[in-house]
């Protein structure tokens, strides 16, 4: 925990700093990013004397939320993806495949051809379950007291859950180590989504966010396969799967060959 901690703190405090950095060179109405317009509209409410969530206060809390929550872990899981691709090249080419046959050579994939491309979609959840990028979500504060089970949470109290545990788990997965898109598929190959695959976390305090994830992901990753094979380099260190922890679960760094499809 304390390891979590430190990692927070660093992350923080470079967000401070990228704070500090545009309340310094902020000009008025001319937004060059998102902070920009954020201190646009602390300004204009300042300026009508309106009391307003909106202030200096939490710009940076607003600044971490899309930082960690919006880029980070797609592009964790995305880069996860990629390693899965190369290290079972049978898996990618079934994407292909699939893409190949719903899609064709002469658009890119789209939102609306979802429902079309089972494989594809059954890989993508395969990779949310194994990666685990959250692996122990986001940390709440329990409002009340509350009985779970036998346990008392006191309110008050930090409640981290364990995301890796439920998508390991060998009696929810069957050979939970394993990298199986077919588990999200039923006999006739039609898309199964359980509900104990929860990457976004679940309830009232879910990842906000989820919607829009789920479609960049989507998109992404059918765009970047339907674009490109990955390959492992000739000479290239051997492939891991043994992920480290920043602010969320990542591979290891690889190299990864993009080789342009006809």
């Amino acid at each position: 925990m304390s390891e979590i901690i430190r990692k927070q703190n660093y992350v923080r405090e470079f967000i401070v700093n990228i704070v500090k950095e545009h309340k310094q060179v902020h000009v008025y109405n001319d937004p060059r990013d998102y902070l920009d317009v954020y201190l646009d509209e602390i300004q204009q409410r300042q300026k009508l004397n309106h009391n307003s969530v909106i202030n200096y206060k939490n710009l940076p809390r607003m600044a971490g939320h899309l930082f960690v929550a919006g880029t980070e872990t797609t592009s964790s899981t995305l880069r996860w993806a990629v390693l899965y691709m190369m290290a079972f090249p049978e898996i990618q080419d079934r994407v292909h495949q699939e893409l190949d046959s719903v899609v064709g050579r002469n658009r890119l994939p789209k939102l609306t051809d979802k429902t079309e491309l089972p494989f594809t979609c059954a890989t993508l959840l395969e990779v949310q379950r194994i990666a685990s990028v959250a692996p122990l979500g986001v940390p709440h504060s329990c409002g009340e007291d509350t009985t779970l089970g036998s346990y008392t949470i006191p309110k008050g109290s930090i409640v981290v859950p364990n995301l890796w545990a439920i998508h390991h788990d060998p009696d929810l997965w069957p050979n939970p180590d394993e990298f199986n898109p077919e588990r999200f598929l039923d006999e006739n190959g039609t898309l199964q989504e359980k509900d104990e695959l929860i990457p976004f976390a679940i309830g009232h305090r879910a990842c906000l966010g989820k919607h829009i994830a789920k479609m960049e992901l989507f998109i992404f990753f059918t765009h970047l396969l339907h674009q490109f094979t990955f390959r492992k380099p000739n000479d290239s260190p051997s492939l891991s799967l043994t992920g480290v922890f920043y602010v969320s679960h990542n591979p290891k760094p690889f190299l990864v060959e993009f080789v342009a499809r006809g």
